[in-house]
């Protein structure tokens, strides 16, 4: 065997495991953005299977261990840092099924869907007299801005005001929380 046979058979053995580890080099920001989606992952006889099977464990976990439960401002004041209007809107769904849940303890009969289903919401809540109308005020400011991170082209929101904005959302949410608990208690109704 001469140099140049040695070569190409040499070429011929490594071009592949070469190719893996340039494909998993130059993938592997794209790839780590994808096993967290993952809900399977097999490997020879190695075999994990993610997603549903992750949440009934935390579920129970949650249960057993109370002080694993997740303080969702603490999470959304924490992931501010790198998704400012991801955490805005996550902070106004909880302000969102807050009102929801609360309409719904107060007024059963109500349905809330709608197209302008952000606006009934405000809107019950004031005809109806459940808040005051400086509540309500909030509640509209805080849906509006919602709206602009939501659906405005080019609106950034700076991380300062969006902990102040999830700081917000978070006294409303306590707020209506605490009315759907005084709802509840048959000693003040």
């Amino acid at each position: 065997m001469n140099g140049m046979q040695f070569f190409i058979e040499l070429l011929d053995k490594l071009a592949w495991p070469l190719v893996f580890i340039f494909s998993v080099v130059t993938l592997q920001k794209p790839l780590s953005a994808l096993i967290p989606l993952a809900k399977k992952f097999k490997f020879k006889d190695f075999e994990v299977e993610f997603g549903q099977d992750l949440k009934a464990v935390s579920k129970k976990a949650e249960g057993a261990f109370p002080e694993l439960e997740i303080d969702k401002k603490s999470v959304l004041i924490a992931s501010v840092e790198n998704l400012p209007s991801s955490s805005i809107l996550q902070a106004w769904s909880e302000v969102d099924k807050a009102a929801e849940n609360l309409i719904s303890t107060k007024l059963p009969n109500v349905i809330l869907d709608s197209i302008t289903r952000y606006k009934d919401i405000e809107e019950t809540l004031v005809t109806e007299q459940i808040i005051d109308t400086k509540k309500a005020k909030l509640f509209s400011e805080l849906r509006v801005l919602r709206n602009k991170v939501a659906h405005a082209k080019g609106y950034e929101v700076g991380k300062v005001e969006a902990v102040q904005y999830i700081e917000l959302c978070f006294v409303l949410v306590d707020h209506l929380n605490q009315l759907k608990l005084q709802s509840n208690d048959p000693v003040k109704n």
